[in-house]
């Protein structure tokens, strides 16, 4: 049915063409006119046939309305913390830093410790070791030109008895870089290290931050093996200062091992700046 719709159309249409030609040919000449002229010429159109001159129109402006961009939140970053791993330095020990301080008396099988002086040429030991002609510090033999005991300083007192001075002939201080600078005895439980050179082998040895015991007379520390030879021994604190050095009442202890020193007191610090200056 549809089909047969479409062709009935056509049919007509084209019956409508030729109607519309046999028309146009059947016309006088003079009233062709311009369907005539159409008809020939198909591309050409007549004056009056033209279309109106269009005037352009100049189009309004349009105004763009500014965009204002959406801000934009940056999402802050949190920077994850770095943990610089801790260097761990290995400690030494204050017998190591000071070792270089100490001072060994062979004739007198003694040790000595060398004292921060204007002269940087004094050294402390103990009153009891026989006075030495010489010392060994800093790979040489310094010649001892002085030595000083309690008995030359009357205001001393006997807190400083068996405590002994020696000055060399030259700059010791500074050959071995540096000297204990004296203080007071340290109080119960402080710790101190005690290093020296026993007579029977010539290589020091001691005890680093080892508990002090103070008695009436004296300061002394247990279970440090100081043999002969160690004597006049600084005892110091990790600081650096010096407390007392290895005699005393009974020469440095009743055995080996319970050693000890006398009490430096004012007094006895007093004394020791007052000959070294």
């Amino acid at each position: 049915m549809a089909i047969r719709h479409i062709r009935r159309r056509g049919l007509a249409a084209g019956a409508a063409g030729v109607v519309l030609v046999t028309a146009a040919y059947g016309l006088p000449a003079a009233a062709h006119g311009d369907l005539l002229a159409r008809f020939l010429h198909p591309g050409a159109t007549s004056a009056a046939a033209a279309p109106a001159l269009t005037t352009p129109t100049t189009p309004e402006p349009t105004t763009q309305e500014p965009t204002t961009p959406e801000p934009t939140t940056q999402e802050p970053t949190t920077q994850e913390p770095t943990t610089q791993e801790p260097t761990t330095q290995e400690p030494t020990s204050a017998s190591a830093s000071a070792s270089d301080l100490h001072a060994r008396i062979v004739q007198a099988s003694c040790t000595a410790a060398v004292l921060d002086s204007p002269s940087g040429s004094w050294l402390v030991t103990a009153a009891h070791c026989d006075v030495p002609e010489s010392i060994e510090a800093a790979g040489r033999t310094w010649t001892v030109i002085d030595h000083v005991t309690t008995d030359d300083v009357t205001t001393a007192g006997t807190s400083t008895e068996d405590l002994a001075l020696l000055r060399v002939d030259g700059d010791i201080e500074a050959a071995v870089g540096g000297g204990f600078v004296v203080g007071t005895a340290p109080v119960d439980g402080s710790a101190v290290s005690i290093w020296g050179y026993p007579s029977a082998t010539g290589e020091l040895i001691g005890c680093d931050q080892i508990a002090v015991t103070v008695r009436s007379n004296a300061i002394a520390v247990d279970d440090c093996d100081l043999p002969d030879g160690t004597s006049g021994s600084p005892w110091y604190t990790a600081d650096g200062v010096l407390h007392g050095v290895t005699g005393g009442p009974d020469d440095g202890g009743t055995s080996d091992w319970d050693t000890e020193s006398i009490r430096f007191t004012d007094d006895t610090v007093a004394w020791i700046r007052s000959v070294v200056g």
